[in-house]
């Protein structure tokens, strides 16, 4: 099992600053050669470091670079979703799933998700978090296949407040 990602570690923030309009993202389409020095100042990790980040990223499959674009691929965005993510006021986010015994891997990787992106479980096929990824979960049940499966709800606590 992979360790996730720490809040400030040099990949977050070479992965937030390829969010689309991010300040650090225009500095990368626009000024290439201050991608790094302003990563640098927002970081206070070396330009040496972030640069290795970078590369590490490309291996593993996180960032795609194509002519002269680089982007987040489905799978950067599932890693930097929990960095990115909006608080929902209030509400929570329920994941209700009953994934059957010949898709194991499935709900073994769906469960591995939700616990990473900071999900609580309520029971075991029941998961909530007040964090808004309504997006990214879409995402990831239309790619592990499981649409028939899963369910997710925006609710709201009535008892106990």
């Amino acid at each position: 099992m992979k360790k996730p990602l720490r809040e400030r570690s040099p990949l977050v923030y070479v992965l937030v600053a390829l969010i689309p309009y991010s300040k650090p993202n225009m500095l990368l389409a626009y000024k290439p050669n201050q991608f790094f020095n302003e990563l640098e100042k927002i970081s206070r990790y070396k330009q040496s470091t972030l640069k290795a980040a970078y590369r590490r990223a490309q291996e593993q499959g996180l960032i795609q670079q194509r002519k002269n674009l680089i982007a987040l691929t489905a799978k950067g965005k599932q890693k930097v979703a929990p960095f990115v993510a909006k608080d929902l006021k209030g509400a929570h986010l329920m994941v209700i799933f009953d994934i059957p015994e010949d898709l194991r891997s499935k709900r073994r990787q769906l469960r591995h998700t939700l616990q990473s992106w900071g999900f609580k479980k309520i029971q075991q096929s029941a998961w909530m978090t007040t964090r808004d990824y309504r997006e990214e979960l879409k995402d990831l049940i239309s790619e592990l296949d499981i649409n028939k499966y899963v369910e997710y709800y925006e609710c709201v606590r009535q008892f106990p407040k």
